[in-house]
């Protein structure tokens, strides 16, 4: 009877729990709220003008790289003169790396000095028309100038090389000096510093004097005394070519020779 007992009651049991949980209502998605949906659409929006923001960006902004020689510092802004005559507008900050060939890693901004030659790599922004600098190198950058020898002094080994707007370069020549004449037909001759005379065309390549800024030392020379003078350059009229005799007055001074 007992056993009976325990299975009606088992079975009641068992039936209970079914019947709740058949009428247990299952959870449902609640709808997306209006604030939440608005949200969303914010971030798209900011995100989309952002990506348009950089766009312009990258537009705007080139890798390039220049040469040339610092003419003025103010603060961080840099003004170059390049290697083409044009004046360049350069920005340096806390990133931009400094070196040179002489010195050490300590190197910086602050050893930059009017006159200096230097290399620069970085952002240009087309807009501001500045260039960012990402990297700076001090160097020596050669000297291409082109006139007429208008004074040759034999007893300090120069030569005056006269160029256009009355420009001037007082030239040392070196032993290691290369100098080559070049006549009407383009052949080439290789020649000395005997052999330089005033009035001749020229071209001098070389390096400019660190304390006297219209000095320079001449690697190459390159002469062409066959080619007519060039009107635009005028030679002064006192110019003197050091390397005609002068007349001796017997007390060891020399005279400049009427001409």
């Amino acid at each position: 009877m007992r056993k009976y007992f325990l299975v009606i009651l088992g079975l009641i049991f068992f039936s209970t729990v079914t019947v709740q949980a058949a009428t247990t209502p299952t959870p449902s998605a609640q709808p997306t709220s209006e604030s939440a949906t608005e949200k969303l659409t914010t971030e798209i929006t900011d995100l989309k003008d952002k990506i348009a923001s950089r766009v312009a960006q990258l537009k705007l902004v080139e890798k390039r790289g220049i040469l040339g020689h610092i003419r003025d510092i103010s603060g961080t802004l840099l003004t170059i003169d390049d290697v083409k005559g044009s004046s360049r507008l350069v920005d340096v900050d806390e990133i931009t790396k400094f070196s040179s060939p002489s010195a050490g890693e300590s190197y910086g901004l602050s050893d930059l000095k009017p006159g200096i030659a230097i290399s620069i790599i970085g952002l240009y922004n087309k807009d501001t028309q500045h260039l960012l600098a990402r990297f700076v190198d001090a160097y020596t950058i050669p000297l291409y100038e082109s006139g007429v020898i208008s004074t040759v002094d034999t007893t300090n080994y120069t030569v005056t090389l006269s160029m256009v707007d009355g420009k001037s370069y007082l030239v040392d020549i070196e032993s290691l000096t290369k100098t080559t004449s070049y006549d009407k037909t383009g052949t080439a001759e290789k020649s000395g510093f005997s052999k330089i005379e005033a009035g001749t065309r020229a071209i001098v390549i070389g390096y400019a004097d660190k304390t006297q800024p219209n000095r320079m030392v001449a690697s190459r020379i390159l002469l062409f005394p066959d080619l007519p003078k060039n009107p635009q350059i005028i030679i002064a009229p006192n110019a003197v070519d050091q390397n005609s005799v002068v007349t001796s007055t017997g007390s060891g001074k020399k005279l400049t020779p009427l001409k």
